[in-house]
């Protein structure tokens, strides 16, 4: 049955049948369209998550018992209390001194390892939360996670009442272990959001796989991934939010699509006020989404449609004025003639019901905020300042090099990083990836897209950078600088340095084992610099040290002894993925069927929009001044052929409505869409 708007405007509705479903955004069908090695990206980096969490000690991640006893507290169901007006549990003090945090004779005093075998009791004889407490422990800190909306905590508190008895009953051990696999599970899907970003904002298969590899490189992700920690929650909502977006660039304007939208930056915004910056990268996401449709109308008006379009024109009644008629999609402005330039209209109805979703999801916590403190995050009474600085010129430093240093692997308690050799070459080459990226991008349109991409992360170094600069002007304490603040925005980020990779021309089948052996000698240079201190000590060996981490963690060795193996095996996997990519004569994944042999039949014209309404040719030349476009993947032409006459460059003849050149038969109108997996499946026939 057809829709009312299909019923009273069938110009749009044949228009629409044009398109490919996936300019629209259905999260099912983004899952049933990821390629198997993007799936493998995804597990390896769910075990490395589930390995870091064993390798670090419990409560040897930042501020973790504060975010342990925030859960605790909703568990047990002490509520959510005014800032400043709770203290940490005693419990929670207790537990402390029962965790691997310092020695035998000072069990409160932060201790640098390693922690021995001998030292750990049994897990049968460690105590249950509600025995933690002990008579003349310290006095308790005051609780700083209340300034943060409650959302993580929620989740957590819900997890840890599952089991029987709990949380009184459960031993303290498996709380936080519980907690950490949680937001294991809460960070695991990263790779695959930031493959999908990347696969729909430009339509490279290199693209895709470097975004997906990207999370990997970052010791630090995986550490504050694999912990009890709210940045967690926020590095989830920051990607879907990032995938939301490309669509709505991409000329996504559905009213659905912003109901996604707005329910992912309020969940963002409840997960962590640092999720404000999402708010104004959607509305310019939506003004540039409008823009683009306007001028891709425009341009359709001023040319000749051709034999096929004028067929759609006459079916339709051809063209019909006013803007009743506008559509559904903005991409669906180039999807024919029998649009009225006239139909794309500012997207108000979109940005109203994605602020009205964002405000019942999450952002209505801040309205609170500035109604009961005037204030859209209060400050913690009574909390230590931070490090005092001598001046401006040291805080400069900390701002920067710390940032960096913190961003890529400052662990535990400030108490390890890596080398900052490895850290500032690691950020030279994403600056240098992204800048190239930008400058080799086709067009005006693909560069602010791939702008766009890098908003979150400047954004929150911005606003990072305000809130600290304020409280130092105040107190000449530095606190709040920390690079792992910016993780919110690394599924945008990662699709940056995915186009940047993929614009390196015939070199751009080495990317993905290039980042990979990247991402495993960072991997490796920080597992073994925590393992050394923290379980194998000066005197010690690997076998040592394993048993040392097998007798500390809160899980039974076997169970500890086949994740460590599967990680091992899966990221084999990947290496072995990443040689056949990089050595076939044209890059596609094992088992996939080389584009190079024609496919039968003809598609639509209005396929040739597959990448929005930008005028852009559809196909896998984001970078591309020619026929076979830049990126490594999906040449537009077949093995042999001379290209096609009317190639983007060539100065041909132009394809349907303006939006690209057109095939010079059906065989290379074949080639230039793009094959995507799992596309197949939701085609229209």
């Amino acid at each position: 049955m057809p829709t009312v708007v299909e019923g009273r405007h069938p110009a749009v509705a044949d228009a629409r049948q044009l398109l490919p479903p996936e300019v629209r955004f259905r999260p099912w069908r983004v899952l049933r369209s990821v390629p198997a090695p993007v799936w493998l990206i995804t597990a390896a980096f769910a075990l490395l998550l589930g390995t870091w969490s064993m390798l670090v000690p419990q409560y040897h991640a930042p501020d973790e018992p504060h975010h342990v006893d925030a859960v605790m507290r909703l568990a047990e169901g002490k509520g959510w209390p005014p800032t400043g007006h709770a203290l940490v549990s005693p419990e929670t003090v207790g537990s402390i001194a029962a965790a691997p945090y310092g020695t035998r004779d000072k069990p409160r005093e932060l201790a640098v390892g390693p922690f021995t075998e001998a030292d750990a009791p049994a897990r049968t004889d460690r105590p249950e939360w509600g025995e933690l407490a002990r008579p003349g422990q310290p006095a308790p800190d005051v609780q700083q996670m209340l300034q943060h909306p409650p959302l993580y905590y929620l989740a957590g508190a819900a997890l840890v009442k599952l089991p029987p008895g709990a949380p009184q009953d459960l031993r303290f051990d498996l709380v936080i272990g519980l907690l950490r696999l949680m937001s294991v599970l809460m960070v695991a899907p990263l790779p695959l959001l930031a493959w999908a970003a990347a696969d729909r904002l430009t339509e490279s298969r290199v693209a895709g796989r470097i975004a997906a590899l990207v999370p990997l490189a970052v010791p630090m992700l995986t550490h504050i991934g694999s912990s009890v920690n709210n940045d967690a929650l926020l590095v989830l909502t920051g990607a879907l939010t990032t995938l939301a977006l490309c669509y709505v660039l991409r000329g996504d304007t559905s009213l659905r699509t912003a109901c996604w939208l707005g329910a992912f930056i309020g969940v963002t915004m409840l997960s962590k006020s640092l999720g404000v910056v999402f708010v104004p990268m959607a509305i310019v996401a939506y003004v540039l989404a409008w823009l683009r449709a306007r001028k891709a109308l425009a341009r359709a008006g001023t040319q000749a449609p051709d034999a096929g379009a004028a067929g759609l024109g006459a079916a339709t009644g051809g063209r019909r004025e006013g803007g009743d008629s506008a559509p559904f999609l903005l991409a669906e402005a180039a999807a024919g003639p029998a649009v009225p330039a006239g139909a794309a209209r500012f997207p108000w109805r979109p940005l109203l019901v994605g602020s009205a979703a964002a405000l019942a999801f999450g952002a209505w916590w801040f309205v609170v905020n500035v109604v009961r403190y005037h204030s859209f995050q209060p400050s913690t009474p009574g909390f230590t300042p931070g490090s005092k600085l001598s001046g401006w010129g040291e805080y400069a430093d900390v701002l920067v090099n710390g940032t960096i240093l913190r961003w890529w692997g400052d662990f535990g308690w400030f108490e390890a990083h890596v080398p900052e050799l490895a850290a500032r070459i690691g950020t030279a080459v994403i600056a240098v990836l992204v800048a190239v990226g930008i400058a080799q991008a086709r067009g005006a349109t693909r560069r602010v897209d791939l702008l766009l991409m890098v908003w979150p992360t400047a954004g929150l170094f911005a606003l990072m950078t305000l809130q600290s600069g304020l409280h130092f002007h105040r107190t000449y304490h530095v606190s709040g600088i920390s690079g792992r603040y910016l993780f919110a925005g690394i599924a945008a980020l990662a699709v940056a340095v995915g186009a940047g990779a993929a614009s390196t021309g015939r070199f751009s089948r080495f990317a993905p084992p290039l980042v990979l052996a990247a991402a495993l000698a960072m991997q490796g240079i920080a597992g073994q610099l925590l393992f050394r201190r923290w379980w194998e000590g000066p005197g010690g060996g690997p076998r040592t040290g394993f048993s040392n981490l097998l007798a500390w963690s809160p899980w039974p060795e076997l169970a500890v002894e086949i994740v460590i193996g599967l990680c091992a095996l899966t990221l084999l996997a990947i290496i072995v993925w990443s040689v056949v990519f990089a050595i076939r004569p044209v890059p596609r994944d094992p088992g996939e069927r080389d584009d190079h042999a024609g496919r039968g039949g003809a598609p639509a014209p209005a396929l040739a929009a597959t990448g929005g309404v930008d005028g852009a040719t559809g196909g896998y030349d984001w970078f591309a001044d020619g026929p076979g476009g830049r990126t490594g993947a999906h040449p537009t032409t077949p093995a042999g052929s001379a290209g096609p006459a009317g190639s983007a460059g060539s100065g041909g003849s132009t394809g349907p409505f303006g939006l690209g050149p057109e095939p010079s038969n059906e065989a290379e109108q074949t080639m230039s869409i793009p094959r995507r997996p799992g596309a197949h499946r939701h085609r229209r026939p």
